[in-house]
């Protein structure tokens, strides 16, 4: 089917004339990412490109829908900007924002020039709101790429292993 072809490269690529390089990373390594990918469930994937400046994805890996689930993968590019240069700007924009809505604790894993992993807990907040959230963000020359694995609840640490190491495979080309 075109389609199961067509959505990885889609996704990866980011087509866009705001974008030169390109966030890749092996999607393969967690399995239920890799079904519904394979799927052709368009009900599963948003793609919105309609800021070229912020194009954001989401994919429904385990519920009914992108609006209805309870797992999902967001990736987002945006631009870098003045006060938006580095991982570590955009980490302490997410973080503000999280503690914003409900206390979040988080916590470092990787960290290197170009890129930063960081994991986020929440508690007590309302219903609906995610309590685990995985952070990789890559800085490239022109872009700043995201992709963030969420939970409404508590990921099972195999689970959290698998999100990790793709998370790890996660580069830019271009």
């Amino acid at each position: 089917m075109i389609w199961t072809r067509f959505v990885p490269l889609l996704l990866l690529a980011m087509p866009s004339a705001a974008f030169a390089e390109k966030l890749t990373f092996d999607h393969r390594i967690y399995p239920p990412l890799a079904a519904v990918l394979d799927s052709g469930r368009t009900e599963m994937i948003r793609f919105d490109n309609s800021n070229p400046k912020l194009i954001k994805d989401r994919i429904a890996i385990q519920g009914s829908s992108v609006d209805r689930w309870t797992e999902a993968l967001d990736i987002i590019v945006r631009a870098r900007k003045a006060k938006l240069q580095s991982a570590a700007d955009w980490a302490s924009q997410i973080q503000q924002d999280a503690n914003s809505r409900c206390p979040s604790t988080f916590t470092t894993i990787a960290q290197d020039e170009t890129s930063l992993t960081f994991e986020r807990h929440s508690s007590g907040c309302p219903a609906g709101t995610t309590q685990t959230g995985l952070y990789r963000i890559v800085t490239g020359k022109t872009s700043l790429y995201l992709l963030n694995p969420l939970a409404m609840g508590e990921l099972p640490e195999a689970t959290r292993q698998q999100w990790l190491t793709l998370l790890a495979s996660a580069h830019i080309d271009g």
